[in-house]
């Protein structure tokens, strides 16, 4: 079972990485007019990496655990410095970090309350 978690937390892990790091312009928006839709895509990236690696690695420690979310957020921060530095369209957002930070939170408090 932990095989399965892993391989989606990598792949997982992948897709953010890409959504986070490439050009959206010249791709056709679509005009759905959601307040903080941006941030709650954030929350959910977040959410599920957590639960994904958390599963996939079979994080059943209080440390093992705080560890993953620790990664979660370093790597949000990460992404974040990543497209200021290394894209040419994107910027960093410090409230793309707190949605970030947000969802990972979640997603540990999600596993811990369904024990």
């Amino acid at each position: 079972m932990e095989r399965k978690f892993l391989i989606l937390a990598i792949f997982w892990t992948a897709v953010i990485t890409w959504l986070s790091l490439v050009s959206f312009e010249k791709v056709p928006s679509v005009s759905i007019s959601i307040p903080g839709k941006d941030k709650t895509v954030h929350f959910f990236f977040y959410f599920f990496f957590v639960v994904l690696w958390a599963k996939g690695l079979n994080a059943r420690t209080k440390n093992q655990q705080l560890s993953i979310l620790f990664v979660a957020v370093v790597y949000g921060i990460i992404i974040e410095v990543f497209q200021d530095v290394f894209t040419l369209t994107r910027t960093a957002d410090v409230f793309d970090v707190v949605a970030n930070s947000i969802g990972a939170i979640s997603g540990m408090v999600f596993l811990r309350v369904k024990k």
